[in-house]
């Protein structure tokens, strides 16, 4: 091939490139601003297909979507003075894009480079927002939501660990509470038919003050430096430090015996109580039934004295008669009977009297 012919291949190579470098496409999940001589000339460009100057003209394209960023696990001091392992996490978009790329690209013009500065500088932020939260909040607000809802000594790390504070998500110590049918309602996006037959629920949710008392400080500070919105922020999970945790344990150990202590003493109690009830009221039902035979027996004793007296006063003579009879076989009843008595004496007077006749 000809000298000639290379120098129209190289031409026709520059003129394509200079052709395909004439313009830039900016996507629908972009933003993207145009650069002249490091000198931003257009800002935050809408989705589509524009022009440009070749070689002179740069374009820097960011993500424009809602991104998330776990923010690494720190420690923080709550009111107590007790000290939590927080794990949290932000969600956070480009607001001002110039801004963006003058604070946090430093010369770069990667958007992957530049994302991975913003998170470098959310961290700090986010953390300082998240120590002055919890330093103004005891254990039982941060974990439960609700101030005095958790008594300390009864906190378990464990619910804790697993409790997440996402989005009004219930904690180990709210599940109970999160199958209300307006609770359903709302999880499955259908209105609730009786929500507006009475006042709207008390709000005391002290999680959601605070995730949203952070997402605020955080915003303020980084839409003014950053150029990027702050969302939200959420804590995904509130711990003990290894270092206290065992202590933490045992504590909770020694309120779960004191409760089941509690709970016996409780039962004994009761069950004293029913016993007693119990024996009082066999002691009435005896009582009464007593009461009823003895009536009874005096009654039918009374009928049959009547009976007797009726009967042996129709003859006196053999009344006294009979009743010797009787006197006689009880007291002769045994061969080992001995009575020692006068003859003249009136015990054996029907005796004397059979004698003579």
């Amino acid at each position: 091939m000809s000298t000639r012919s290379w120098l129209v291949l190289v031409a026709v190579g520059v003129l394509l490139l200079l052709a395909l470098d004439s313009f830039y496409i900016v996507n629908e999940t972009e933003k993207a601003v145009l650069k002249r001589f490091s000198r931003v000339e257009q800002a935050d460009i809408e989705p589509g297909i524009y022009p440009k100057v070749p070689l002179i003209d740069e374009v820097i394209r960011v993500d424009g979507r809602l991104l998330t960023h776990d923010v690494p696990t720190q420690s923080f001091l709550t009111a107590e003075k007790k000290l939590l392992n927080v794990d949290a996490f932000v969600t956070w978009r480009i607001a001002d894009v110039q801004r963006y790329i003058v604070s946090v690209g430093a010369g770069a013009n990667s958007g992957l480079a530049m994302e991975r500065r913003a998170r470098e500088l959310l961290d700090p932020r986010v953390n300082e927002a998240l120590r002055n939260q919890f330093a103004s909040r005891t254990v039982q607000e941060v974990v439960a939501g609700r101030g005095g809802a958790l008594p300390d000594e009864a906190l378990d790390p464990s619910a804790v660990s697993s409790g997440e504070l996402m989005n009004g998500t219930t904690s180990a110590a709210e599940e109970a509470d999160a199958t209300t049918s307006g609770d359903e309602s709302a999880a499955s996006g259908q209105p609730d038919p009786d929500a507006g037959s009475g006042p709207p629920p008390e709000k005391d949710d002290q999680r959601e003050e605070l995730m949203n008392s952070v997402a605020e400080e955080v915003n303020a500070a980084t839409m003014e430096d950053l150029g990027i919105e702050v969302v939200d922020v959420r804590v995904k999970q509130v711990d003990w430090p290894e270092q206290v945790r065992g202590r933490v344990f045992d504590r909770m150990r020694a309120e779960r015996a004191r409760d089941a202590a509690e709970h016996r003493a409780r039962g004994r109690e009761v069950a004293e109580r029913i016993r007693a009830a119990a024996d009082r009221e066999r002691t009435e039902i005896l009582a009464r039934a007593y009461e009823g035979a003895q009536k009874m027996r005096g009654e039918g004793d009374a009928r049959a004295t009547n009976i007797y007296a009726n009967a042996y006063s129709k003859d006196r003579e053999f009344f006294r008669f009979y009743r010797s009879l009787q006197a006689y076989r009880d007291s002769f009843n045994s061969s080992d009977d001995l009575l020692i008595l006068s003859p003249d004496s009136e015990f054996f007077r029907y005796m004397k009297d059979s004698g003579s006749n």
